[in-house]
């Protein structure tokens, strides 16, 4: 496995907390802001938003 520098970790962790900040965010937005039901493919942005942030932070932490 390589070694990442510490500028690339920075940036990596402030994308992926921002990514996880945005996810819930739009959640919270749809759940509370939308009165017409919602198909589940909008409910799949946020979610997989989520997701992807929470992977980078999952690999960042794993690998320190």
């Amino acid at each position: 496995m390589t070694q990442r520098t510490r500028t690339r970790k920075a940036i990596s962790i402030i994308l992926g907390l921002t990514l996880v900040g945005a996810g819930f965010f739009g959640f919270g937005y749809m759940l509370f802001h939308v009165i017409e039901p919602i198909s589940i493919k909008f409910w799949l942005i946020p979610i997989t938003i989520f997701a992807a942030g929470a992977a980078i932070l999952w690999d960042d932490f794993k690998s320190s």
